[in-house]
C-alpha cells in the first residue's frame, strides 16, 4: 500500500496459543496506536464478551476491523466474524465459487480469494488455505480506500457496493454482498 505504515500485534503464540484477553489486548493497542485497519484471522464458534468490547473499542476509536467469517463450512455463526461492527469475510476458491470450508450465514459480509493463497512462512514461501487468508485481502482493500481519505462507513459502503455478486442474486448467506473488487472500490 502506498504510504502506509504497518502495525503487527502479535496475541497468540504459534504453538500454545492464547486467550480471548490477549487478542482484547493487541486490538485496544491497535486502536490506540492509530490503526485505521485492524484483521483478525482467527475465530471460534465461541461469543467472547472482551473481544466484542474491544472491537467495540476500535470501532469507536475510527478502525475498521475485518474478520474471518470461519471455517466450518457449515451455517453457524463464528467469533468474532458474527459480531456486527466486523467486515465478516468467507472464502473463494479460484472459480469464484465459495470455498468448501468456508463459513456461511447471515453474518457474512463479502468474500474474497481463500484457496492456495501464497504465503510468506519463514524462510520462504507456503500456499495456504482458509478464511483467514481471505479476510486480509478486505483488510488490504480498506487499507487503500483508508489512503484515500475514506471514514470507516464510506470504507465498508465502498467494499459492499462495489463487490461482484455471486451465488443468487443480491446479498446471501454464502458470498454476502459478493467477491470484493478492488478496481472498482479504489476511485
Amino acid at each position: 500500500m502506498p504510504d502506509c505504515e504497518l502495525l503487527v500485534a502479535k496475541a497468540l503464540t504459534s504453538e500454545e496459543g492464547g486467550f480471548d484477553s490477549d487478542i482484547a489486548e493487541g486490538i485496544i493497542w491497535s486502536a490506540d496506536n492509530g490503526a485505521k485497519v485492524i484483521n483478525l484471522s482467527f475465530g471460534g464458534p465461541e461469543p467472547a464478551r472482551i473481544l466484542k468490547q474491544a472491537i467495540g473499542y476500535a470501532h469507536r476509536k475510527g478502525a475498521v476491523v475485518v474478520a474471518a467469517a470461519g471455517n466450518a463450512g457449515e451455517r453457524d455463526r463464528e467469533y468474532p466474524a458474527a459480531y456486527s461492527r466486523t467486515i465478516a469475510v468467507a472464502a473463494t476458491d479460484e472459480r469464484d465459487r465459495r470455498a468448501p470450508f468456508s463459513s456461511s450465514g447471515r453474518y457474512v459480509d463479502v468474500a474474497a480469494p481463500g484457496v492456495d493463497v501464497l504465503s510468506t512462512v519463514p524462510g520462504g514461501y507456503a500456499s495456504y488455505s482458509g478464511t483467514s487468508m481471505a479476510a486480509p485481502h478486505v483488510a488490504a482493500l480498506a487499507g487503500l480506500l483508508a489512503g484515500e481519505g475514506q471514514s470507516k462507513r464510506e470504507i465498508r459502503r465502498s467494499i459492499l457496493s462495489t463487490a461482484q455478486d455471486l451465488g443468487p442474486r443480491g446479498r446471501d448467506q454464502e458470498f454476502g454482498a459478493g467477491r470484493i473488487d478492488a478496481s472498482r472500490a479504489v476511485r
